[in-house]
This record gives structure tokens, sequence and C-alpha cells, in this order.
């Protein structure tokens, strides 16, 4: 398969998602949703999943299942739940997606800072870097907790460009879900599409597509 040629032209910073970009665990969220609902006596059927959960916050995909506004404790008991059964299902099956370590490092052998800009709550990413020994590898790292809108909200993506300390037209974005494309291209991002959870068809608003991270090629 011939690689994907990203330009680095002018570029300052890469902004990492994690979920299904820096790891592919679709699969490992969808059971934990799936058991978590079950429990709750709810029923979501594969297109609801596809396209009411993927990318957003716990908070909005709660209100989806649940069809109510729920109280601020409510989400955050109901959140640890369904996350500690993620991390549960996880944690012997969890590894980077192809060639991630490689791509951060190259990025930080050219002088171009890295971040993570992700729906994940905090203690899913310290689990992730800790497992995928990734740990001190990024300027920034954010979460839902710094952000008011989840994807596909710009805010995310303009709040790490300001912690980055760069402009938003000299920042890459890595994504691999509509919501999170398209929060990075409304801030004003070169997208790069990595294709774990979707085709690049639904992912068309990408600049660029790799099937994953070892199908990369930096070009200045």
């Amino acid at each position: 398969m011939a690689k994907t040629s990203v330009s680095l032209a002018g570029i300052k910073a890469a902004i990492f998602d994690m979920d299904g970009t820096m790891i592919n665990n679709a699969a490992h969220h969808r059971k934990a949703w799936q058991t978590f609902l079950a429990k709750h006596h709810i029923v979501l059927t594969e297109e609801e999943f596809h396209h009411k959960i993927s990318g957003r916050k716990n908070d909005q995909i709660l209100e989806i299942a649940f069809g109510r506004k729920l109280d601020p404790q409510e989400v955050a008991t109901f959140a640890d739940e369904k996350e500690a059964l993620y991390r549960e299902l996880y944690k012997k099956d969890i590894e980077e997606i192809k060639g991630l370590s490689q791509v951060i490092d190259e990025l930080h052998r050219r002088g171009i800072k890295t971040a993570i800009a992700t729906t994940a709550p905090i203690k899913n990413r310290d689990f992730a870097l800790e497992a995928l020994d990734l740990q001190g590898k990024f300027e920034v790292i954010l979460g839902e907790e710094h952000v008011s809108h989840g994807k596909p909200h710009p805010e995310i993506y303009l709040v790490a460009a300001k912690e980055l300390s760069v402009s938003p037209p000299e920042c890459i974005v890595f994504e691999d879900s509509p919501p999170g494309v398209e929060s990075g291209k409304s801030a004003g991002m070169t997208v790069i599409g990595i294709l774990s959870s979707h085709s690049s068809e639904a992912l068309s608003k990408c600049d660029y597509h790799a099937a994953d991270f070892s199908q990369i090629q930096f070009t200045e």
C-alpha cells in the first residue's frame, strides 16, 4: 500500500485524539457501553451507537441514552461505572495503533510540539499512556473536564492550540471519527483521518487518510 505523504510545511504542532486514533479501543468501549446499558435496561441499535455515541463526551452520551437531563452526580456516577468496565475489559488487549510511537518520535525530532485532545476522562488517559509507555511525550493533554463543549464543537482543538502557543493553521490533527474530524476542521486545522473505525468516505472532510500511523510519511 502506498504511503500517505503529509506536508509539515508551516506546521508547529500535532494534536492527537486518543480513542480510536492512538488506540483501537472502539470494540472495548462498545462492549462496556452495551454491558452498562443492559444493566440499566437501555437498548441502542448499532446505527444509533455509531452516530450518537462515537466521539462524544460521556455527559452527552448518557443524556442521549437515558433520554433525559441528568444531574451532575448522576453523570459522574454513571460515567465512572462505565469507564471502570472499559478499563477492565481492555487492560489485557491494549496496544497502540501501528506506528504511533514512531510518528510521535519523528515529530519531536522535527521540532513539532505534540498534544492530546480527547473526550477520554483522566483515568482512561492515564491508563492508556502508562500501558503504551507514552508518559511525558506530550506537552499538553486535554480531556473532557477542560472544555464546555464536546466534539464536533472545535473548542478542545482551539484550547489545545492556545496552550501550545501556536495558531490553528499551524496544527495538524489526527482523528478517527466524523465528530472529531469536524471539530478539527472547524478549528481551522489540517486533519489526518486514521481509518481504524470509519471509512475514508465517512471521513471525507479530512485532508489526508491513512490506515494507521505506519502508512504516514512526512514531507516539508
